[in-house]
């Protein structure tokens, strides 16, 4: 192409455009200047940031709740284990002597009361009064247990947990109903008042209502041994068992050092020398074995239940071994 074609052709198109914005200079103006206005960054409000992040945290929250509510139950509701009753059942005499009270206080009190407790066979009673639900009750289960195991046989013993809705909720541990015990020293009434879902489950006998008149019991759990010494608060708290299964707990029990095995182990000796001042110190082979003597000497010094009592009938109170509603066929 020549220079003088290339001049012409410069000059068509000058011309052209010109032409254009004479017809359309506002639109022309509103292109330019929308042009410039996407050209320039935008300034975003704090405001987006804040709120994300508050969602952020609502998201994190409701996660852990979910899953704080749906934690995996460790321990379980069903018929006797007979590996877990075996171990609760036979802890080590060295267990007892190495642990004596584990640092764990005395809930025993003295009732100063000349009213033996007794069985249907003469034999000293100890009566234990429960609710399946109770957390409390779950915790004293487990020294209750091997206490009573050096003293007899239990047979059947189902394991349960604690109401999933209390405090330290699903507290592994046993319940009473539909268990066998047998002793030739001593006759255990247990009563398990409510079932998990604060249901009646068993009703005292009027005999079993006069001991739970006679002592003002107005919750649980609360044990009476032979009339002589009774209990209404767990030797340590429910909030040691959490986490734990049957199996974990009574693995645990072989091990004198650890902490848990302390406090019910100590809670055993504790309830154990009160037996034993029941039966006259039998068997021997109990009574006699550190650190017993010694615990015994001191629970002998236990305050006094200061609950005001209720007159009852006088002579050996007897309470039936079973009721008539405890199947025994678990």
């Amino acid at each position: 192409m020549s220079r003088k074609e290339s001049k012409q052709l410069s000059r068509a198109a000058r011309r052209q455009r010109e032409s254009a914005l004479k017809e359309n200079p506002k639109g022309s103006s509103r292109t330019s200047q929308g042009s410039t206005r996407r050209r320039q960054p935008q300034r975003r409000s704090p405001l987006w940031f804040i709120g994300g992040l508050l969602v952020c945290v609502v998201i994190v929250v409701g996660v852990f709740i979910y899953l704080a509510d749906h934690q995996p139950v460790a321990g379980v509701i069903g018929p006797t284990d007979r590996e877990v009753l075996s171990k609760v059942a036979h802890v080590k005499q060295s267990v007892f002597s190495q642990v004596k009270t584990g640092g764990t206080p005395n809930v025993l009190l003295r009732t100063d009361t000349t009213q033996e407790l007794t069985g249907q066979n003469g034999k000293s009673e100890i009566f234990y009064y429960g609710a399946e639900f109770c957390p409390y009750c779950g915790a004293q289960r487990w020294p209750l247990v091997v206490a009573l195991s050096r003293f007899g046989t239990f047979s059947k013993l189902p394991e349960g947990l604690s109401s999933d809705q209390d405090v330290d909720p699903n507290t592994p541990t046993f319940t009473f109903v539909n268990s066998q015990y047998t002793s030739p020293y001593i006759d255990f009434v247990p009563v398990e008042a409510q079932d998990r879902d604060h249901k009646p489950l068993q009703t005292p006998t009027p005999h079993e209502q006069s001991i739970i008149k006679q002592f003002g019991v107005n919750g649980f759990p609360f044990v009476d041994i032979a009339n002589r010494y009774v209990a209404s608060n767990p030797f340590y708290d429910p909030a040691l068992l959490q986490g734990l299964s049957q199996k974990d707990i009574a693995n645990k029990l072989s091990n004198a050092n650890d902490s848990l095995t302390q406090n019910i182990v100590g809670g055993a000796n504790y309830l154990t020398a009160a037996i034993c001042s029941a039966t006259h110190d039998q068997p021997a082979n109990v009574c006699t074995q550190t650190p017993i003597p010694a615990i015994e000497q001191s629970v002998m010094r236990s305050p006094l239940w200061s609950q005001p009592q209720v007159d009852v009938a006088s002579g050996p109170v007897a309470l039936y071994t079973r009721r008539p509603e405890d199947d025994l066929s678990a």
